[in-house]
Parts: C-alpha cells; structure tokens; sequence
C-alpha cells in the first residue's frame, strides 16, 4: 500500500510596510527639493535613503489648506513603501 502524502505547512510571508519621513522645501513649480530624513523604520532597509530618491518625482499642491502658497516652505513628506 502506497505511503499517503504528508501535508507540507508552508509560510506565506506577511507583506510588510517601510516607512520614512522626509522633510522637504516646495519650489515654485510643485517639486520637492532640500530633502532630508527625519525618521525611518525600519531603519536596516535603506528606506530613508530610497524615499529621497523617489522625492524628485513627487509634485504636491502649492497651496496649503489655509490658502497659502508654500513654495519655499519646508513640509513634511511621508513616504510609505509595501515590502513584499
């Protein structure tokens, strides 16, 4: 009589979230520019480091939700990137 097969438990990794928290001065034109890393975790990835090369193709709005412009103004950028 043939050996019936054996159930194999096989783990499934859990997709895990990076994130990092650039500060960054809007220009006239929307762009992000003078990014820094303020925080990152988890920190052994290098998420800082690729939130700040992904920081140049980032536009935002130039008014701010009091109306104002912010161009010139530094804001905080959360950049958040799904690790699989």
């Amino acid at each position: 009589m043939p050996a019936e097969p054996q159930a194999r438990v096989v783990q499934v990794a859990q997709p895990r979230e990076a994130v990092a928290l650039l500060s960054c001065m809007v220009k006239s034109n929307g762009g992000l520019s003078d990014c820094s890393v303020q925080a990152e975790s988890p920190r052994d990835l290098g998420v800082g480091d690729a939130a700040l090369q992904m920081a140049s193709q980032i536009q935002v709005d130039l008014l701010g939700p009091d109306g104002k412009s912010r161009a010139g103004s530094f804001i905080d950028v959360p950049i958040r990137i799904r690790i699989r």
